[in-house]
């Protein structure tokens, strides 16, 4: 009996020097953890606060963070799921500017539709890690929509029209003294809005035309179209499917960037 106890000793002894490891591995998760929690609450006050020099220098990295392949659309939820295919269509014209405002009568080239929209998702099939590039398209889609939808018709009459060698949209350049004239500043703002969200619509349109002709394409053409989802209870039915919406930016300039740009693009 005497010569158990020394046994029974190393066995307590085994057991209390491996709850203390236990209790360091789980100092050890815990402070992991809380590292882990506080770097993303102070990323996500840094992501949603004011414009900052600081904000400014971390934006790439937090973009990246918050904007990144597993970013949500909070749209698939009530109350408003999504009601409809929203797809970024362009042309362009690949002949000089001149030939092109002459048209196809003098010799002009123009390209088919290309559904921009329809090739980013084929690359994000299947894959749920598919890089935000795959967004861009109904991302700008959306924001110009709304924006355009604010137009009054004449306004709209002038955006779907044709405005190359650097015409201004509206008439005048919005930001000119002129502009405070003619327009009064609610109008003003509703033009700018509009204004800003085309040109990126051009702009990103214009790299698209780089990507698919090179430097062939002189003019693009934007269109973007709203296809409404049919109710299941019509699905079958051909009287309950709707016809596609559309809203058109007329024949506008290539744009032109910087080779870093152009890089970052490629």
């Amino acid at each position: 009996m005497v010569a158990a106890f020394p046994a029974g000793d190393n066995i307590i002894r085994r057991h209390f020097v491996k709850i203390r490891r236990i209790g360091r591995l789980s100092t050890v998760v815990l402070l992991i953890g809380g590292l882990l929690a506080g770097g993303h609450l102070a990323a996500t006050l840094a992501f949603t606060g004011p414009q900052t020099a600081l904000k400014q220098s971390l934006q790439p990295a937090l973009s990246k963070y918050f904007l990144g392949p597993l970013d949500q659309g909070w749209s698939l939820f009530a109350p408003g799921p999504y009601s409809q295919d929203e797809n970024f269509l362009m042309r362009g014209c690949l002949s000089s500017a001149e030939v092109c405002a002459k048209g196809a009568s003098a010799g002009a080239e123009f390209s088919e539709w290309q559904n921009i929209t329809a090739d980013e998702l084929a690359s994000a099939k299947f894959n749920i890690f598919s890089n935000r590039e795959s967004k861009q398209s109904r991302a700008i889609h959306g924001r110009f929509w709304s924006a355009a939808d604010k137009l009054s018709d004449s306004q709209t009459k002038l955006a779907q029209g044709n405005h190359i060698d650097g015409e201004a949209v509206f008439g005048v350049d919005l930001n000119s003294p002129e502009a405070t004239k003619k327009f009064n500043p609610s109008q003003l703002n509703t033009l700018k809005s509009y204004q800003r969200l085309e040109d990126v619509a051009v702009g990103f349109a214009s790299l698209k035309a780089v990507e698919l002709w090179g430097g062939k394409a002189s003019l693009v053409e934007v269109r973007m179209r709203r296809d409404p989802v049919t109710p299941f209870e019509h699905r079958d039915n051909e009287g309950g499917k709707k016809n596609s919406n559309f809203m058109n930016i007329g024949w506008r300039d290539v744009m032109t960037f910087d080779e870093d740009t152009t890089a970052a693009w490629k």
